[in-house]
């Protein structure tokens, strides 16, 4: 009962953190502060047993939310596109439910210094990407969505490492609001993409998911997963 009675106080923390990230993106930029996460997020939970693979894999994914938010500054900054500048929001709450539940997993986790991390791939991918989205407001666009299917791909990796609940549940919730932003990308560039990590038929399936069904055409293309810097 003990057990149950956790895993319920932990999902209800987790869908009070969703319905808060909702919330702060449907008020646009800036609407809500560090307060919407802070209030969602509760440090009373229980502690959480993770296998080594599964707390390597947490790890990992943490680097990559953080890496993302960064990357959607960078762009917005550069570009002044709206997609950059509310993802940048919910990537920050991603990171932090990650963080929370590493805490209840016993991990210690790096200080965090801007442009720099702790995995090396997602270094490579950082230092790549930074410069890809640099070149025009179009590309940024493009990396956005290259991003958002690497991260679904790692999130799925991440809940095959885990025969825990609680884990895979955050992974599910992390999933479907990266398939929204995937969604965003990809309308901001008039619905013409080629899936770039992904299967085509994933991110069709995604993005229309997020969209009501309304988007698919003009979306086609091979995914093949990250290689060195570059998509398949």
């Amino acid at each position: 009962m003990k057990s149950k009675s956790s895993l319920f106080l932990f999902l209800s923390f987790v869908a009070g953190l969703f319905a808060t990230v909702t919330t702060c993106a449907a008020r646009g930029p800036g609407a809500c502060g560090a307060g919407c996460a802070d209030d969602a997020i509760r440090e009373d939970q229980a502690a959480v047993v993770l296998s080594e693979q599964a707390r390597s894999a947490l790890l990992f994914q943490i680097d990559e939310e953080r890496m993302a938010r960064e990357l959607y500054l960078a762009f917005g900054e550069r570009w002044n596109l709206r997609p950059f500048r509310n993802i940048v929001q919910a990537e920050t709450r991603h990171e932090a439910v990650l963080r929370a539940l590493a805490k209840r997993a016993g991990l210690s986790l790096p200080e965090t210094v801007a442009g720099r991390f702790t995995t090396a791939v997602v270094q490579e991918r950082y230092d790549t990407l930074l410069a890809r989205g640099g070149q025009s407001a179009q590309e940024a666009l493009r990396t956005g969505a290259l991003v958002e299917e690497q991260d679904i791909a790692d999130l799925r990796a991440l809940a095959k490492s885990t025969d825990s609940a609680e884990l895979r549940q955050v992974v599910a919730a992390l999933e479907r609001a990266t398939g929204h932003h995937l969604a965003a990308f990809v309308r901001n560039m008039g619905n013409s993409y080629t899936a770039q990590v992904l299967p085509a038929a994933d991110v069709i399936a995604l993005t229309d998911k997020a969209d009501g069904g309304k988007q698919s055409a003009g979306r086609s293309g091979r995914g093949g997963g990250w290689r060195g810097g570059r998509a398949d």
